[in-house]
């Protein structure tokens, strides 16, 4: 093909950016259509923003390739392209791909190099407020939960120059969660109940799922199982609908734990069995050393003392491969706040 855009690639990119969050399944095939037509067409613009898109996909659904070389590729085409805004989504993206691999070291880069890009360009609506999100939720992954709260406070601030319901409700999620850790119990279950409703109301499927489990981790914190469980299987029922691995692995481990504290260890056993297989395929390391730390606990409850040195050593297994990206204290979160908007 000798033209420089790929066919219908702008109707093809507005289609995907609308059903991105309601249909992320179809849409896979869709994003996967238009990254080979660009390609093929040698349309740098479209192979970046198909990418982000694919990327965003995958996720959704859980699908993470450590060695996928798709936004590092897209990357590239920027810098050498000068495709300045194109290149903050992919920062974004990058940020956000890394942070779900618990490789926090790595998103805190991306999502702060992307919002240093987003300055140079006064504002860059979307990617900037995603990129504060991030922030905030790598101070949370280091219980600096405060400080996580003033980054989503300062993103639904920026929204309000460039409204999008999809980030309001995932800010005000994050928010949420936030503010539950922080102790702040009240106005977290207000706050995740409304970013319920609004997902509902929007269908944004997997957020309905994540508010539905947090709302849920909390009762059980509170050790109100029966509250707690009908949130879980609330969630259970929305992911039939939006599949989302991240939120399943959790809620395995979340429905494990209550039945546990019922009294069923085996039946807890068998539950995060599931979510530790799920975890594996996706790479969700940290969640996977979560539930494995659990499994070895229920195998001690059942006298089990091969099953607690069997989880055991996955858990020495998993910490000696990810003692790099793992290495917390490394981290030096004291010069995050220059990277709130002024």
């Amino acid at each position: 093909m000798n033209s420089n855009v790929a066919p219908n690639a702008a109707e093809r990119i507005a289609h995907i950016q609308r059903l991105l969050y309601v249909a992320p399944s179809e849409m896979l095939h869709e994003g996967e259509a238009l990254l080979a037509d660009s390609i093929a067409c040698r349309d740098l613009q479209t192979q970046v923003q198909a990418s982000v898109f694919l990327a965003i996909i995958r996720n959704q659904l859980g699908v993470r390739l450590d060695d996928c070389q798709l936004l590092p590729n897209a990357l590239q085409i920027c810098e050498e392209n000068d495709f300045k805004q194109l290149s903050t989504q992919v920062l974004e993206m990058l940020g956000r791909d890394r942070y779900s691999g618990g490789l926090y070291v790595e998103s805190l880069a991306y999502w702060k190099q992307c919002i240093e890009v987003c300055r140079q360009l006064r504002h860059c609506g979307r990617a900037h407020v995603l990129a504060l999100i991030g922030l905030g939720h790598v101070c949370s992954a280091y219980s600096e939960h405060l400080q996580a709260v003033e980054f989503h406070r300062a993103a639904l601030q920026l929204l309000q120059l460039h409204p999008d319901a999809l980030i309001h409700v995932k800010a005000l999620l994050s928010l949420g969660w936030d503010l539950f850790n922080a102790g702040e119990i009240d106005e977290a279950i207000r706050i995740l109940q409304q970013t319920t409703e609004l997902s509902r109301e929007h269908q944004f499927g997997h957020y309905v799922s994540e508010s539905l489990l947090h709302l849920g981790t909390i009762y059980l914190k509170q050790h109100e199982l029966a509250r707690a469980e009908m949130y879980f299987e609330e969630c259970l029922e929305s992911m039939q609908e939006t599949p989302s691995h991240w939120a399943e692995c959790n809620l395995m481990g979340m429905l494990a734990e209550i039945r546990f504290l019922q009294g069923s260890p085996q039946m807890a056993r068998e539950i995060v069995e599931r979510g530790i297989h799920l975890a594996q395929q996706d790479g969700l390391r940290h969640v996977e050393t979560k539930l494995n730390a659990q499994a070895a606990s229920y195998c001690a409850a059942l006298n089990d003392d091969s099953g607690v040195a069997y989880y055991g050593r996955q858990l020495e297994a998993l910490h000696e491969e990810n003692t790099a990206s793992w290495n917390i204290p490394a981290i030096d979160l004291s010069n995050i706040r220059q990277y709130l908007p002024g």
